[in-house]
């Protein structure tokens, strides 16, 4: 990709749909399902143990242990890599310095991630916006094999060297090279791979559930130290190829006659990611206290105060989309990266589904 696409300096306004290009329905449940899962190790770490995220994982009950935590932020930050692939080439029919634009739109990411973290330490936003601007920019100057190679690196070497990131760098790259390799605009076609990954990815997560039930050490996995030392790599693989297969089978599922009911509600809740991801941190600081929250054994109340946080920001975002293009942080970080006013309000005729509107 090359900075000079256009020829005039000045890019068009953010509002014409037919230029931004068709949303990906798929990606958009992906991202729902993703917020789902990981409201509910939000809620442990910052209901139930008050922020205090140190050495929280393992007073975690094991099935959460087990199958949500560090299984759904990979998702999420891969989610991240493949849309700022996307936006960045879409950016590149619009103006002649796309990087600029890009840069500008992780710096305002930047700016939204410190106000959260001031409320939700270890809110992931600003990791993604920082390590974004060290790795994706780099990385957008490489052809799609290239960055892919670079995601492997990152995430086999750089998991544990990249002090307070883990794998996020590697992930985000793994994304953006998914992007430029067109993978996301073919999965419809490429249902058999989709399988295949699934049944491969689903094979590892339960090895590495069987090892961990086993307590079964694999010296060789370690870094930064010799058998018996250092640090595991396998957790943080194990996470990542757990939540590949959560993608993974919810792409068959969205082939099946369940399809239309799960996008109906995962879609809109990941068309407005950044609205729901936001608000959620308000929803479970307000309602956990009152609820009295404050122990692993709370678990019906932290079922309830999960499930009934997911069904609100469904509702809501079923209803807000149908009137308005994007949700409302989505519309602030739009603007600001554009540096324009994009109109916000539907015209009578555009449909709410989740194949329409903007990047």
């Amino acid at each position: 990709m090359t900075e000079s696409v256009r020829t005039t300096d000045r890019p068009p306004a953010p509002t014409d749909v037919s230029t931004a290009g068709p949303r990906i329905g798929a990606l958009d449940a992906l991202r729902g399902f993703a917020l789902c899962g990981i409201l509910i190790i939000n809620i442990y770490q910052q209901v139930v143990f008050r922020g205090e995220a140190a050495g929280t994982s393992s007073q975690l009950p094991e099935a959460v242990q087990l199958l949500f935590y560090e299984r759904f932020y990979p998702i999420f930050s891969i989610l991240f890599g493949i849309g700022f692939g996307i936006f960045l080439r879409r950016a590149a029919t619009r103006t002649s310095r796309p990087r600029v634009v890009l840069t500008r739109r992780l710096l305002v990411l930047l700016l939204i991630g410190v106000a959260h973290f001031v409320v939700h330490p270890g809110e992931a936003l600003t990791a993604y916006a920082l390590a974004g601007l060290l790795v994706l920019l780099p990385l957008s100057y490489l052809g799609g094999r290239a960055a892919l190679a670079v995601a492997v690196l990152l995430l086999l070497v750089g998991t544990q060297l990249v002090v307070g990131y883990g794998p996020i760098p590697g992930l985000l790259a793994l994304g953006y090279a998914l992007a430029a390799l067109d993978v996301p605009s073919a999965l419809d076609r490429r249902v058999g791979r989709v399988a295949i990954a699934f049944v491969v990815c689903t094979a590892l997560a339960a090895t590495w559930i069987l090892l961990t039930v086993s307590e079964v050490d694999l010296p060789f996995l370690n870094v930064l130290g010799g058998p018996g030392g250092g640090v595991s790599l396998l957790p943080p693989l194990a996470g990542i190829a757990t939540g590949l297969a959560y993608c993974c089978g919810l792409l068959l599922l969205l082939r099946t006659p369940a399809g239309p009911a799960l996008s109906a509600v995962l879609s809109p809740l990941g068309r407005m990611a950044l609205t729901n991801y936001l608000s959620a941190t308000a929803l479970f600081l307000l309602a956990g206290p009152p609820l009295g929250i404050d122990s692993t054994v709370d678990l019906p109340r932290i079922v309830g105060l999960t499930v009934g946080i997911i069904i609100v920001q469904a509702v809501w975002s079923v209803l807000w989309l149908r009137s308005f293009r994007y949700g409302p942080v989505e519309w602030a970080w739009r603007c600001l990266t554009w540096w324009r006013r994009a109109p916000i309000r539907r015209r009578g005729a555009e449909s709410p589904t989740p194949l329409a509107g903007t990047a």
